[in-house]
């Protein structure tokens, strides 16, 4: 049935000016991130007449990578809307739609509680869309599920390797299973309960993997007979369809993974994302045809499609009261498609506003402060500063300002609370293991606190110091060289480069997301070829690691440190535990908050509201926010 529905999408930029006839009743609180609709992707058919629509409605958790969608389709010619997916107890949620060539189907992916892709048909003709049984997809965190239309009647898919499902989406919604599961057979007894993790290739692993019932295939199906047809088996990724439709392109593990000795993968042109595509991808191409699978010629890249001026689109207006989706037509009004998220206008946010001041180098920079809501110019109070390296500010505000922004430390809940927010700009070089980057770590943070205690804003004795991820470990090193922070909060920090250089990803460990060696390479050559730039691994440059390692210099720390970790992290918890028993040893005030089953970030209800409890307990403690 065809409907006009409400229920919003996107990130709203609300300013604080009042809304006319709307009473502003109430500050945000942690319960609201959890209230947030949003839209995902936009798909238009070929013909520009309709338009399917991710329609994500609030979850148990903030982790955008789990699908809470319905799939919705705008018919341009009539402006109405309607629903074409139908979700049951077992889906969580639908995503990554896909019109067919003539724009007469539309395959979308659903994701179940057990945390499994299928995919689901739809046709103009129907109400809502039926599933392709019998399909399960490949996904991981470099692999994202898709489907590919070949032409009319054929769809490709990447089918999952057999097994016990493993990704991201296993990860994010199982919590990390497979560890439990592993204790739970260990206390039965009935049999050794053991993993093997093999260098040097990996002969005894690859042999496993060869004698598999159904290894991974590409298939192509026939979607009015249901006849599947395999175009390829192996360690196959990145499905591609060249502009014409007729060729499918794969990048290809030769050797795979289980096969390769790790030399492989630091060559001279091992360097940046070259170097981790290699390893979640292969560094072979392969072309096939995609009706036979036979060997194809490369595909010749067809020139980009002209843009139809004449062709309807879909605009998100951004205010107050919500997000509006509007259908813009050439020549006729404008119609509003959708309004949702209407709770924002009960909300008072904070006044924002940027400031310049110079760097301890000497260099022009950009900070921003956002305040309590509600307060008086003039008036000091406490100060968290929050801090990510290499983060330049412009005149632009935030997005981390943003209410319905969906992150769990966000910046407005600490405004809600009492205090000012101050996010300095940090200049950072692109490799740090180059340079003494924890001494750098001050220039952009220090001279942005003197500027809002000169202003009379901040109280210079309650200001404290935040971070999360790179964030976390910038905190951990600025209480090493300053002690101009009263308190200090350090979530997924990390403090020791030698030993987060070889402990295992969280959620890699018991092959949750895939094989720890995929996640150790990546490691290894982020230290070494990508983002920290070391050059080396830590036995033959061990200065360079040391250096940076905010566990090194802890004997500086004066500072109370929350350190907050999820126990998956792809940051090790070990990194945490470091830290706290270096501060343990020198009696320094210190607390280790551990969340079962998260990852990099909180994401799960019960665990971001914990959080915002202790931080207002920490925060309240150690640097109340009134005298």
């Amino acid at each position: 049935m065809e409907r006009r529905i409400a229920g919003v999408i996107g990130v709203i930029a609300l300013t604080c000016a009042p809304l006319a006839g709307v009473r502003q009743q109430r500050v945000l609180q942690p319960e609201d991130l959890f209230r947030v609709e949003r839209i995902g992707a936009i798909v238009w058919s070929p013909d520009g007449r309709h338009a399917a629509v991710e329609r994500h409605a609030p979850g148990r958790w903030l982790d955008p990578g789990i699908p809470t969608a319905d799939i919705d389709v705008v018919d341009a010619t009539t402006g109405t809307v309607r629903t074409v997916s139908s979700k049951t107890a077992d889906v969580i949620g639908f995503y990554r739609p896909a019109w067919s060539p003539d724009g007469r189907r539309l395959l979308f992916l659903s994701v179940g509680t057990d945390a499994i892709v299928r995919p689901w048909l739809w046709t103009r003709e129907g109400d809502t869309a039926t599933l392709l049984s019998g399909l399960e997809l490949h996904y991981d965190t470099a692999d994202p599920p898709t489907a590919l239309w070949s032409d009319p009647d054929h769809a490709i898919f990447l089918l999952r390797d057999a097994g016990t499902p493993v990704g991201s989406l296993y990860f994010a919604i199982h919590r990390g299973r497979n560890s439990a599961d592993d204790l739970a057979r260990a206390r039965e007894g009935r049999e050794a309960t053991v993993s093997v993790v093999e260098s040097l290739g990996g002969r005894a692993r690859a042999a496993e993997i060869e004698a598999a019932p159904s290894p991974r295939r590409v298939v192509s199906i026939n979607l009015s007979t249901r006849v599947i047809t395999t175009l390829a088996s192996g360690a196959f990724h990145r499905p591609l369809l060249s502009g014409d439709r007729r060729t499918l392109s794969l990048r290809r593990e030769n050797p795979s993974l289980a096969e390769a000795p790790a030399r492989l993968f630091f060559g001279p042109d091992a360097q940046g994302d070259a170097a981790y595509d290699a390893v979640n991808w292969g560094t072979e191409t392969v072309h096939l045809d995609a009706q036979t699978g036979a060997p194809a010629p490369a595909p010749v890249p067809l020139p980009p499609a002209t843009p139809d001026p004449a062709r309807a689109m879909l605009r998100v207006a951004q205010a107050r009261d919500g997000t509006r989706l509007i259908l813009v037509r050439p020549g006729q009004p404008e119609i509003e498609i959708w309004h949702g998220n209407q709770w924002a206008r009960e909300i008072t946010v904070g006044r924002s506003e940027s400031i310049t001041y110079t760097s301890s180098v000497g260099g022009q920079l950009t900070a921003w402060i956002l305040y309590p809501p509600g307060h008086s110019t003039g008036r000091v109070i406490p100060f968290v500063t929050v801090v990510y390296p290499g983060t330049t500010y412009s005149a632009r505000t935030p997005t981390a300002f943003e209410i319905l922004a969906p992150n769990f430390n966000h910046p407005q809940l600490l405004a809600a609370m009492g205090y000012g927010v101050l996010l300095p700009s940090m200049p950072a070089a692109d490799k740090p293991l180059q340079t003494d980057a924890i001494a750098e770590l001050a220039g952009g943070v220090v001279p942005a606190i003197d500027t809002v205690v000169k202003r009379g804003i901040a109280d210079p004795k309650r200001i404290a110091v935040m971070g999360q991820s790179g964030g976390g470990w910038a905190t951990l090193g600025l209480i090493t060289t300053t002690d101009r922070f009263r308190t200090a909060i350090a979530s997924a920090s990390y403090s020791n480069l030698v030993s987060l250089y070889g402990t295992f990803y969280g959620q890699y460990r018991y092959g949750d997301v895939g094989a720890p060696e995929r996640a150790q390479l990546l490691r290894m050559l982020q230290f070494e070829r990508g983002y920290y730039g070391a050059g080396a691994p830590p036995w033959e440059t061990p200065e360079s690691y040391r250096v940076n390692s905010p566990l090194w210099r802890v004997a500086q720390v004066a500072t109370p440190v929350m350190l907050v970790h999820g126990d998956k992290d792809f940051i090790p918890i070990q990194q945490a535990e470091e830290m706290f028993t270096a501060l343990y040893r020198l009696d320094r005030p210190a607390q280790l908050v551990r969340y079962t089953g998260e990852g990099h970030t909180l994401t799960d209800k019960v665990n971001v509201l914990d959080f915002w409890r202790r931080i207002d307990a920490w925060l309240q403690t150690t640097m109340p926010a009134s005298h």
